[in-house]
Formats: C-alpha cells, sequence, structure tokens
C-alpha cells in the first residue's frame, strides 16, 4: 500500500486542482456564446477574432484592419503574448468548434495542467513521489490562491498565468538531458522550448540565467554533437516561432514605451510579505493574498541552504533561476530598458521556481522529525509556528470563498471609513464581499449599446469610444470604426484614441478637441465618465441618446475619410479600402498609413505627416476616380 500512495495521494491533488479549476471556471462559462467580461477579456477575443479573420482571408495571422485606431497593423506586437492562444482558437475553430467555446477551453488548459506539470518537473528534478505530490499540490494552492496568481488568471492575462509555471518543464527537461544525453530529451527540449516560446514571448528571460549557467558548467564535458544538438534546438526554437516574429519585428518601429506597468522596486518586495497592496499598477486590483507565495519562498530558501552545504546539482538550475527572477521581479524597475518587460510578473514565475525546492524541503523536514527525538520544548514551539501561520493560510483561500465571509447585517449610516484602501482591495468589500470567480456574466449595458451601434453605424464616419473595455468590445462585436480599446496599448498608432492621447498630458483645449475630430473623421461619441470638458462641446457636439448610463453624441461637423473638400466615399473592411467617387490625382486619406499597403489601379501611395499622430496617414498620388488600397503583406 505504501508504494501505492504517492499515486493515491497525486489523484487527489488532481481531483481538488480539478475540482476548483470548475468553481473558479465554470463549464457554463466555458462553454458560453461569448467570452468572460471584464478586464482584458474582451481585448484578447478581438485579438483571436482577428487572427482567425485573417487566417481565413490570406493565410496569415496578421492584418491591416482600418476600423481599428484609423488602421493598424492587427496581429503583431501587442500580441505576441498571446500567439499560442491564437493558434489554438484558430485550430478548434476549423475542426468545428464554435469560436467562443474555442477561445474559452485555452483557460481550461492553462488551469489543468498546474499540478501535472508541477509534478512532471519535481520528479525530472529528481525529487521522490512524495515531494513531487508535495510540489503539486504546493502549486495547485499557489494557483488558486496567491493574490497575482489569481488576478492574472482572472484578469485576463492567462498566456503568463500559464508560461510562469510551465517553463518549469523546459528546464527539469534541459536537466535530466545533461545527466543523461539522451537524444529523445532533446527532441523533447525542441518541442517544449518551441511552445514556450509560443506561449510567451518572455519564456527567453526566464530560462536564459539558468540555461546559460548549466550550459558553461558542462561545456567542456558536451561532445560537438551535443553541442550541435543543443545549436539545433535554439535554432528550431527560432524557426519555429519565425512565422509571427518575423512580422513583429518588421513594425517593431511602431513600438511604444510598456514600462509604466507591473514596474516594481523593492519596496514592493516588503508590502508583498506583509500583504498590503501598494499600487494597483503592479499588484492588480485585488487584496494582496501572499501566504503561499512566501511559505514556498522560505522553503525555497532552506532547501537551497542545504543543498549548497551538501554540494547538491540542483543548486545551480533553481537556485540561480529564483534568485535571477526575484532580482529581475523587484529590482528591475530601477532600470529603465528592463522595465520595458514589466518586470514584476517574473515574481509570479518565481513563486513557481520556490515550488520545487520547498516540496523537498518540506518533504524532508517530516522526514528528519519522524527520525529525530525532539525534546517537548521544541514540537511546542512547531505548534506555536502553526498556530500563528495557519490562520495567515487560512485567510487567503477564504478570501477567494466570498459565501465563507461573515456579512454584516446591519448597515451602518454614514457608512464606515474605508480601511481597506478601496472597495476592491480589502478583504472584506463592504458591504459584501468581493467575486473572483469567473461566471458567464451578460454585460446587458455592452449588448445594448452594441446593438445601437449596428443599427446606427453607416461606415461614413468613427466611433470615439471612452470606456475602454466598451470600446474593445464594440471593435470586435460590430463593423463600425472604433477610436479607444485599452488605453496601455504601446503601438504608435493609439495616437489616434484621444484619451490615450492625453493620458498623461493636461486636458485637449477646445481647438484642439474640434480639430481632432475632423482630423480622424469623428461621427459620434460614446461616454461613460463624466468628461465636462468634452460634453460640454454644444458647438461640436449634440447628445442623442443615453444607452444604459453610456451617453452617445453625435458630431455636428459633416463626415468624411478623404482630407479637403473633393468628393468622394471609402468602405473600409480587413485589408481592404474601397474609395470611390473622387476627383481623382493627389488625395489623402485619413487612414493610418502602414508600409505592406498597395493601391489599384496604378495609384502610388505615400506617408503623410500629421500632426500629434507619429504614423501619419495615407497619400495617394496619380488616383483614378475609383480604386483600392490593400494589404499586400
Amino acid at each position: 500500500m505504501r508504494r501505492w500512495a504517492p499515486v493515491l495521494a497525486l489523484l487527489v491533488v488532481v481531483g481538488v486542482h480539478v475540482a476548483l479549476v470548475l468553481h473558479f471556471r465554470p463549464p457554463s462559462l466555458i462553454f458560453a456564446d461569448r467570452p468572460p467580461y471584464s478586464y482584458d477579456w474582451e481585448m484578447h477575443y478581438g485579438q483571436a477574432k482577428g487572427a482567425l479573420d485573417a487566417f481565413r482571408e490570406s493565410g496569415e495571422t496578421w492584418s491591416y484592419d482600418p476600423q481599428r485606431l484609423a488602421g493598424m497593423p492587427l496581429g503583431v506586437i501587442f500580441d505576441a503574448d498571446n500567439k499560442a492562444w491564437e493558434v489554438w482558437t484558430i485550430g478548434l475553430v476549423e475542426l468545428g468548434v464554435p469560436l467562443p467555446v474555442a477561445f474559452n477551453l485555452f483557460i481550461w488548459l492553462t488551469a489543468f495542467l498546474v499540478p501535472l506539470v508541477l509534478y512532471a518537473s519535481g520528479r525530472l528534478f529528481a525529487l521522490g513521489p512524495g515531494s513531487a505530490v508535495l510540489a503539486a499540490a504546493l502549486g495547485s494552492l499557489c494557483f488558486f490562491f496567491d493574490a497575482q496568481a489569481h488576478w492574472m488568471s482572472w484578469s485576463g492575462m492567462v498566456s503568463w498565468a500559464f508560461a510562469a509555471y510551465f517553463w518549469l518543464l523546459v528546464l527539469a527537461v534541459f536537466w535530466r538531458w545533461l545527466a543523461s544525453r539522451s537524444p529523445w530529451l532533446l527532441f523533447g527540449l525542441l518541442l517544449l522550448l518551441s511552445f514556450l516560446h509560443l506561449l510567451h514571448p518572455y519564456g527567453f528571460f526566464l530560462l536564459v540565467v539558468p540555461m546559460g549557467l548549466l550550459y558553461l558548467r558542462a561545456f567542456r564535458s558536451l561532445g560537438w554533437r551535443e553541442h550541435v544538438g543543443l545549436a539545433a534546438v535554439v535554432l528550431g526554437t527560432v524557426v519555429a516561432n519565425l512565422w509571427w516574429l518575423a512580422p513583429t519585428l518588421r513594425f517593431w518601429p511602431y513600438v511604444l514605451d510598456s514600462g509604466f506597468y507591473l514596474s516594481a522596486t523593492l519596496d514592493h518586495l516588503a508590502s508583498d510579505f506583509l500583504g498590503l497592496s501598494k499600487e494597483p499598477m503592479v499588484n492588480g486590483v485585488i487584496s494582496l493574498r501572499t501566504g503561499f507565495r512566501f511559505l514556498a519562498l522560505g522553503g525555497a530558501g532552506a532547501a537551497l541552504w542545504l543543498w549548497r552545504r551538501e554540494r547538491d546539482a540542483r543548486l545551480v538550475p533553481l537556485g540561480s533561476a529564483l534568485l535571477a527572477l526575484l532580482a529581475l521581479a523587484y529590482l528591475g524597475g530601477y532600470l529603465g530598458a528592463v522595465r520595458q518587460v514589466q518586470p514584476y510578473r517574473f515574481a509570479l514565475a518565481a513563486m513557481y521556481a520556490a515550488v520545487l525546492p520547498a516540496a523537498w524541503f518540506l518533504g524532508h523536514a517530516a522526514q528528519q522529525l519522524r527520525r529525530e527525538k525532539l525534546p517537548v520544548v521544541a514540537w511546542l514551539l512547531l505548534g506555536l509556528l502553526a498556530f500563528t501561520t495557519l490562520p495567515r493560510l487560512a485567510r487567503d483561500v477564504i478570501y477567494f470563498f466570498p459565501e465563507v465571509i461573515p456579512r454584516q447585517t446591519k448597515v451602518l449610516l454614514p457608512p464606515p471609513p474605508d480601511i481597506n484602501g478601496g472597495v476592491y482591495f480589502g478583504t472584506i468589500r463592504w458591504p459584501d464581499p468581493f467575486d473572483w470567480r469567473l461566471v458567464p456574466e451578460r454585460a446587458l449595458e455592452f449588448d445594448a449599446v452594441t446593438d445601437y451601434v449596428r443599427t446606427t453605424d453607416d461606415g461614413r464616419g468613427r466611433w470615439l469610444v471612452e470606456f475602454w473595455m466598451l470600446g474593445e468590445r464594440l471593435a470586435w462585436s460590430t463593423d463600425a470604426q472604433i477610436l479607444g480599446g485599452f488605453l496601455e496599448m504601446n503601438v504608435a498608432q493609439t495616437d489616434a484614441n484621444l484619451f490615450r492621447r492625453y493620458l498623461d498630458k493636461p486636458p485637449p483645449t477646445p481647438q484642439e478637441i474640434g480639430e481632432y475630430l475632423r482630423q480622424y473623421n469623428v461621427r459620434w461619441i460614446i461616454v461613460t465618465t463624466p468628461l465636462p470638458i468634452l460634453e460640454s462641446r454644444s458647438e461640436l457636439l449634440r447628445l442623442e441618446t443615453v444607452v444604459f448610463g453610456h451617453r452617445v453624441y453625435r458630431v455636428l461637423a459633416p463626415p468624411s475619410f478623404l482630407e479637403g473638400e473633393g468628393p468622394g466615399e471609402v468602405r473600409a473592411r480587413l485589408n481592404h479600402l474601397e474609395v470611390r467617387g473622387t476627383n481623382g490625382g493627389s488625395l489623402v486619406l485619413k487612414y493610418h498609413w502602414l508600409e505592406t499597403l498597395r493601391c489599384r489601379p496604378g495609384c502610388r501611395l505615400r506617408r503623410v505627416t500629421i500632426p500629434g499622430d507619429r504614423v501619419g496617414f495615407i497619400g495617394v498620388e496619380s488616383a483614378p476616380r475609383d480604386f483600392e488600397i490593400y494589404n499586400g503583406y
């Protein structure tokens, strides 16, 4: 029976993990007719749908989309962290799975594999069966009940949440290959490494330090065939990802600064340890539950200290990985270049890196305690430590089960002071706790606005949308041309979004607002937050209707997608701009320039500089009365 105990224990861990996945990501969500509602989901669904549309038209997964931000390359640069998700979605849709279900099934994939990957990684790193099961259990607890892990999965950053633990399997296979030199392990390394970089390009930063150190230590012992084999793995990984790397690098000049998000400094380490939320742009809008994270980190520190005394071979890969990731997470905020990779995200990977040595230490310590005859006072001390530690871990778990948290039966008037740092930050959201499950919620106001836009839009002008989540919804669910969406998008085409353009600047003047509306042919504006500086411009706008609190304004100026006063009509669809009824000759279209655009018949394109826009518009020379601009790839 003892022989089968680890297997039975693993089955229990996996069973509990699956039950928790089904609780936090129920089948009713996965098999719904829409993506999850909230935060990044609308954006990522739009990326997957855009990749599918481009693939069906051209065989590529990127396109020139004239319906977003006055024309932008969709499927390059900003979605580089979702390529595996897009491929997964396209593959399932081609097999007949409905698009929303195909997209949502990836959420299950990223969650279900946690204990299996950590167990396999532990076994490859020579953890005993019991310790490997502990690694699977601790990894599962971290996945659900650590604030950063839960927040990233809940808000939509599931590709990174997946990569943050999957990379351990890659490192474990490489470590095992160095010991055995098996060609099958080398082939497995190629597959896993290729998938990791398809999953998230920051896989490179996860592995460069530990794999580099292991390679340098083994350099002289490797034969020329092994060196060539490793070079083939590196080259094969690049080739396997070249289909999305090449167009991404092609348009790299459009990339903007992204160092304003997830950029932590050393003081965040102290606040993380104490469980105190510090900055929403670093921690997310969630109570900072970190008990299991620091249980893993503390156990890993003890294991590494013991491994150093015993010269254990696992010290180099896991110790170097853990130290490098912690340094990147908490010191990267001081370095401008490093800030571009949003370094705090690597705290999640460091937590999972700590799980394996921590599981070894917990198993080792349990064995030692069984062998050693400790004095009563030592057992009392251990009991006291458990007595004070377990409540913190229990609170971390209970936080994600709001039905367990006591509710206030009497409402105090006036409300008590907000001691939690904001209604989304505290342990108890007054008067009710917040539910951190992904549930199949219908955003009725989004549906209503979508229906209004579909019935109102005639394609003659653009819609400026203030609320970024609504902008993302309208971009993928309608044929309207949208200026809006994710405000932190780090590409130059976001200059076309008024709310991004003035995000860190003084508000625009009335003259600047009027010029902006003319420049981008804005015909409709949807405002959610009160904006008197915009909504008071009665000489520019007229309130048309209010849809579930979203105010819809019509711009009074006559619409035109052509600069100047000449005639002409433009119809936009993916990769195409059809222009009809112009005077011909030299024209300027109010759409963003892109190097891959071509013109027919017999016309030429040029880039036109536009004030306040780093991309510029499309200039057309020798234009006939009717012509077409298309993406030539």
